[in-house]
């Protein structure tokens, strides 16, 4: 394994490698955590304090196309199996995964890609196939390019997203990190204030957002794998969901966990009257940490 900025790199049996984060308890129960989009491991530092006091350890892991992860093709399932070649690497047998907002349907896949070996899944806020739940929020270039993807043209769907992604922010990663932040978050909904209070959070939570776009593979990738038709079917989840969701979530909104509640053979849907996006994906994940203890 090696060392890079506080994480380390697992190497995959075929030589791709896998950032990952191992914080929290380290005699606790593992807690698989995929980060929201874009993001990295290094969100988990948030969930850190969450994760001791819950006697957790958690292992957070970079997906393909984030910071030192291999990028591959898109795909839900795909990376279900590298988080287990993963987890069996450090010594990790059973786990949870927790899955907050964009990792929610990668955590979701992972179950059905190990089976047995998942115990629980946690969603905060996870989003739904967007394409079924709400197309009117797709640009037509991501409907062009999940069309492209159905046809097989990965890499032609990959560089129209790239393109838009590319038009987006190229500005803003352009700006001195100070400015940021402030950048960044004029392109949240007005409502999300959970950073604003939070500045030490913040500023953690935003640096680790600008790393995971230091190059667009991994927010590419998220968006061409989730936006369209999942590579699996919801009702084949096994393991016990957990599905956390803020009523004041513009990001997210509720109705992607009440359609997903309705598909998966065992949940239980939360719904937070009050919550947005912020107090969910990380305000309120030592709650659903706490269920498994």
């Amino acid at each position: 394994m090696d060392s890079l900025a506080g994480m380390d790199v697992f190497r995959l049996g075929d030589g791709r490698a896998v950032e990952y984060l191992d914080v929290g308890d380290p005699a606790g129960r593992p807690v698989v955590f995929l980060h929201g989009t874009p993001g990295t491991a290094g969100s988990a530092a948030l969930l850190e304090g969450a994760a001791r006091r819950q006697g957790v350890r958690l292992l957070a892991v970079s997906r393909p196309g984030y910071g030192a992860t291999t990028t591959t093709a898109p795909g839900l399932l795909s990376v279900g199996h590298d988080v287990g070649e993963l987890a069996s690497g450090v010594g990790v047998g059973d786990f949870a995964v927790l899955g907050t907002s964009g990792g929610g349907p990668f955590a979701l896949a992972t179950s059905v890609a190990l089976g047995s070996r998942v115990r629980d899944v946690l969603v905060a806020a996870g989003a739904g196939p967007y394409r079924l739940l709400a197309p009117q929020v797709l640009t037509p270039e991501d409907a062009q390019a999940l069309d492209l993807l159905a046809a097989g043209d990965v890499e032609t769907a990959v560089a129209l997203v790239t393109a838009e992604v590319s038009r987006d922010f190229d500005a803003l990663m352009q700006l001195p990190a100070s400015e940021f932040p402030t950048a960044f978050a004029a392109n949240v909904p007005p409502g999300e204030r959970y950073f604003a209070t939070r500045p030490e959070e913040g500023a953690i939570f935003f640096a680790d957002v600008r790393r995971a776009l230091e190059r667009y593979d991994g927010f590419v990738r998220d968006n061409l794998s989730w936006l369209g038709t999942w590579d699996f079917a919801v009702d084949d989840v096994l393991a016990p969901v957990q599905l956390s969701y803020g009523g004041n979530d513009a990001m997210v909104p509720p109705s992607n966990g009440e359609w997903l509640a309705a598909r998966l053979p065992t949940s239980t849907l939360t719904i937070h009257p009050d919550a947005g996006h912020g107090d969910v994906t990380f305000g309120l994940v030592e709650g659903l940490l706490a269920t498994l203890t």
